[in-house]
């Protein structure tokens, strides 16, 4: 099942009450650069804004906490796409989004955190040559 029709709301899944998930497979693709960048107060805390992203060829990012599932930062990929440095990409990654505020975090904090992190896990993830 694919991770977009796996998440269906804030701490929900597609699960049915007697399934359990066991297995997460992500297929190794040679030479990728990769990346997780998460913000968060302690070590155990959930993240207040994840970031994952993969870059082969071409690049994918997803957001965690950036809305009530995780979500592909599309104008960010789209930026990138069509010939922008991971900086001017990163700036678009709250773009069409609408986090949530809550105790730990404003959504305009959040909008903040996820350009940073966008940046900073588009600048690690370079792929291997």
């Amino acid at each position: 099942m694919p991770a977009a029709e796996f998440f269906t709301g804030f701490l929900e899944t597609a699960l049915a009450p007697d399934e359990l998930l066991v297995e997460i497979s992500v297929p190794a693709v040679p030479g990728a650069g990769w990346s997780f960048q998460k913000f968060n107060r302690r070590a155990q805390d959930w993240a207040i804004v994840g970031v994952a992203a993969v870059r082969n060829g071409t690049t994918g990012v997803a957001l965690v906490n950036m809305g009530p599932t995780p979500l592909r930062a599309r104008a960010v990929e789209e930026a990138l796409a069509a010939g922008a440095s991971p900086a001017e990409a990163a700036e678009r990654a709250d773009e069409g989004l609408d986090p949530p505020g809550d105790l730990n975090a404003s959504p305009e904090y959040r909008r903040h955190l996820a350009r940073v992190l966008v940046r900073r896990a588009l600048e690690e993830a370079q792929p291997s040559r």
